[in-house]
C-alpha cells in the first residue's frame, strides 16, 4: 500500500489521531526552534525506525549474546567516538544516567557535579547520594579548576560529573582527569547536544579522559530518542552488568537499525559539513543578538549554544509565550554560578535551524529580530512584525535539508530494495 492511500485510510478510520499528526506537521513547518533539544530526525533513521524491522521479535537477551544489529551499532559508536566500549540499548538519557549511577556509585556516595547535574535523575530509595555543586565563577563566568580540585580533595567524591548543557565553551578535560585521579574519583562527562561536534572533532572530546561519557542519539545526531553510554574497556563488565540488573535487556531491531545508520551518517563528510555550518550559524546568531543590543554570556560561543541575557524586568516565560505566537521557539533558563548569583537567559541553539538549511545571513536576521523583540514592549504589533520575519525566513524550508544526507552511489550488483518493497506491497 502506498503512503498516500495508507494516510487517507488512516484519516478516515481515526480522524482524531490524524488531526494531531497534521497539527504537528503544521507546527513544525511553520515555526523555527532555537531549543537545543529540538531537531529533526534524519530520513534514513526515521525510515528504519518505521520499517519492517519493527515486526521482528527480539527475545530478552544477555549482553554476551547481542544481536547482529546491536553489535553493529555498538561497533560504529566506538569507532565514531574512539571509545573502548559502547552501550546502545538504553531507551533515553535519563535511563542511561541511572545505569551509570547503579554501576559506579553506592548508597550515600558523594557526587561532585557541575550545577548539580544528574541529581534530577536520582529518584528511588537506592539513589540516595550526597551531591556537592561546582559551577561557574560569578565574576568571570568560567570554571576555576583549582577550586574544583579543592572541592574534590575535600569531599572525595565517588564520581565527578561535568555536563555543560548551559555553557557554550569547551572544558579542559585533561584538568578534570587529573582532579579525578588525585581525588580517587570516576570522571563522567555528559556531552548532551555537543555529541555531533565531538564526533566530528570540531570540539574537544572528553572520551580520552573520562571513565564514562553519555549523550542522547537524537537532537545533535539526528537519530532516534535513545541513551548512549561510552566507557573505558576496563569498566565494560561493570556497566554491562548494570544494564542487565536495571532491566535493559533488549531493544527492538528497528531502533537498533536506526541507531546503526545514525552513527554511520555521523561519520560521513556531509555530517561534518552540517556541524561546521552549525558552528558558523551559532556565531551568526550571537552576532545578530549583539547588533540588536542584547548581551550574550560566556561568549564568544565555541559550540552550538548561545546564551542571550535577559535584562532585569523581563519575564522569561511571558517572552517565550509571545515568541511562540510569532513562530519562534526558545527556552528560558537561569545561568547558575558558584554563588547565589544567577543570570536569566534564553538558552538558544543553532542545531535545528542548520538542519533546516539556514545559513549565516539567515541566522544574523534571526538574532537581530530576536534581539529587537527582547528590547521591545512585546506589543501586538511587535509580535506581528516578528511573525512576518520568521515566516519569511523559514517559508519553504524543509524540516531536514537533503544537503546533509550522505550521497552514495547505488550498487547495481545488489538486489533492488525498492523492487522487493513493491513486490511485497510494503
Amino acid at each position: 500500500m502506498d503512503n498516500e492511500t495508507l494516510l487517507r485510510r488512516m484519516e478516515a478510520f481515526d480522524p482524531e489521531l490524524s488531526d494531531l499528526l497534521l497539527s504537528a506537521l503544521d507546527r513544525q513547518c511553520s515555526t523555527l526552534s532555537l531549543i537545543p533539544t529540538a531537531n529533526a530526525v534524519s530520513p534514513f533513521s526515521a525510515y528504519l525506525k518505521g520499517s519492517v524491522l519493527g515486526n521482528d521479535f527480539m527475545d530478552h537477551h544477555a549482553i554476551e549474546r547481542r544481536s547482529r544489529l546491536e553489535k553493529m551499532a555498538c561497533q560504529r559508536a566506538k569507532q565514531l567516538f574512539r571509545s573502548g566500549h559502547a552501550i546502545v540499548r538504553i531507551g533515553n538519557p535519563v535511563a542511561a544516567a541511572r545505569v551509570v549511577f547503579y554501576a559506579l556509585a553506592q548508597p550515600d556516595s558523594t557526587i561532585l557535579s557541575f550545577n548539580l547535574r544528574k541529581q534530577e535523575h536520582c529518584t528511588g530509595d537506592w539513589m540516595t547520594y550526597n551531591f556537592v555543586k561546582f559551577s561557574l565563577e560569578p565574576d568571570t563566568l568560567t570554571i576555576d579548576y583549582e577550586k574544583v580540585r579543592q572541592l574534590a580533595l575535600s569531599h572525595k567524591p565517588r564520581i565527578i560529573i561535568y555536563s555543560p548543557v548551559n555553557y557554550p565553551q569547551n572544558a579542559e578535560y585533561e584538568k578534570f582527569r587529573k582532579i579525578a585521579d588525585e581525588a580517587g574519583s570516576y570522571l563522567w562527562v555528559d556531552i548532551g547536544q555537543n555529541a555531533g561536534l565531538v564526533a566530528t572533532g570540531l570540539v574537544p572530546s572528553p572520551v580520552p579522559y573520562a571513565d564514562v561519557v553519555t549523550f542522547g542519539a537524537s537532537d545533535a545526531l539526528h537519530g532516534p530518542q535513545n541513551g548512549i553510554i561510552l566507557s573505558t574497556a576496563q569498566l565494560a563488565p561493570t556497566l554491562d552488568q548494570a544494564v542487565i540488573d536495571t532491566g535493559h535487556v533488549s531493544l527492538k531491531k528497528n531502533v537498533l537499525a536506526a541507531l546503526a545508520i545514525t552513527f554511520q551518517e555521523a561519520a560521513a563528510e556531509e555530517f561534518t559539513a552540517y556541524c561546521e555550518q552549525t558552528l558558523k550559524n551559532a556565531r551568526a546568531l550571537e552576532k545578530g543578538l549583539r547588533e540588536a543590543g542584547v548581551s550574550t554570556l560566556c561568549g564568544p560561543t565555541a559550540n552550538h549554544l548561545v546564551l542571550a541575557q535577559l535584562r532585569e524586568g523581563i519575564d522569561g516565560d511571558r517572552l517565550t509565550d509571545n515568541l511562540a505566537v510569532a513562530g519562534l521557539m526558545v527556552k528560558p533558563e537561569q545561568l547558575l554560578t558558584s554563588s547565589d548569583l544567577s543570570f536569566p537567559v534564553l538558552r538558544l541553539s543553532s542545531l535545528d535551524p542548520t538542519t533546516r538549511s539556514l545559513k549565516e545571513k539567515d541566522m544574523i536576521k534571526v538574532g537581530t529580530a530576536l534581539g529587537n523583540f527582547i528590547n521591545s514592549g512585546q506589543k501586538e504589533s511587535d509580535i506581528s512584525e516578528m511573525a512576518k520575519t520568521i515566516k519569511k525566513i523559514i517559508d519553504g524550508r524543509p524540516l531536514f535539508s537533503e544537503e546533509w544526507l550522505p550521497d552514495a552511489e547505488a550498487d547495481d550488483s545488489q538486489p533492488d530494495l525498492m523492487e522487493k518493497m513493491i513486490y511485497w506491497n510494503i
